[in-house]
């Protein structure tokens, strides 16, 4: 159930996401993120964005990411509870971390999460070794630890995916490819800015904004989409996310900030 908010995330487009009988995409060449500018980021130490997931208007989880700054790097968290229908015959509750290198370039170098589920709980670490280009998944309930290869001199997990693609300038046409690890993998997925639009979405008015699609890529065996809505001005907030899963068509809404950067 991690996947029904992260998800929406790429991992959200990552390919995590499915929808039937959609035939595999071509992947088209590898498109390289600009350059993060540490100096000027869109988020804040101390940041918090409360996000409500919803299938067909009914609730179905909430999630709440923070960033932390830890004077050489940056830490990301995610608190996620279900809630609503979810919460009657799934309920779930989350704690994830997310930990980026010093200086640049921008990559993860440990993700973890404690899960718990009915009848399942889930204490797992992955941590990258670049100058070995692997990764190890730690699982501490199982006592199991699984080595894999990590071709990229850079690479996000879930967490930090969502930080870096609010960095950076985005225009209609701009294409960035995504590398993410997840569970026993690399994966890949591409963002594209499909349009700038004025819109509103639940209790936020009408304003410029990013459409960016998101489409699963190299490492991923699903065939899902994700689009996702951003502020067209310097905070860079996702404010709304549309996904589908195997369970059904997910919405995400922004419904709560704190610390953010000033338009």
């Amino acid at each position: 159930m991690r996947g029904l908010f992260l998800v929406c995330w790429l991992v959200v487009g990552v390919g995590f996401a499915r929808a039937a009988d959609v035939p595999p995409p071509v992947d088209p060449p590898v498109k390289i993120s600009p350059p993060v500018d540490l100096a000027h980021l869109p988020w804040v130490d101390g940041e918090s964005l409360t996000y409500v997931v919803s299938c067909y208007n009914l609730l179905a989880a909430q999630g709440t990411f923070t960033a932390h700054n830890k004077g050489d790097h940056w830490e990301f968290g995610l608190a996620l509870k279900s809630l609503g229908w979810v919460d009657s015959f799934y309920p779930f509750t989350g704690q994830f971390w997310s930990i980026c290198a010093p200086g640049l370039p921008w990559r993860s170098v440990e993700f973890g999460e404690y899960r718990f589920e009915p009848k399942r709980t889930i204490r797992e670490r992955t941590r990258i070794d670049y100058a070995a280009h692997t990764g190890t998944r730690e699982d501490w309930v199982k006592n199991k630890t699984v080595t894999y290869p990590v071709a990229e001199d850079a690479i996000d997990d879930i967490g930090s995916m969502l930080y870096h693609l609010r960095t950076g300038p985005w225009k209609v046409g701009d294409r960035r490819t995504v590398f993410v690890y997840e569970s026993n993998s690399e994966k890949q997925a591409n963002a594209t800015c499909k349009a700038i639009e004025t819109k509103a979405f639940g209790t936020w008015p009408a304003q410029s904004l990013l459409r960016i699609s998101v489409l699963p890529g190299k490492g991923t065996h699903h065939r899902g989409h994700l689009t996702f809505w951003m502020t067209n001005d310097a905070r860079r907030l996702p404010i709304h996310a549309e996904m589908e899963f195997k369970y059904g068509t997910f919405d995400m809404d922004l419904t709560k900030t704190e610390k953010v950067v000033a338009p």
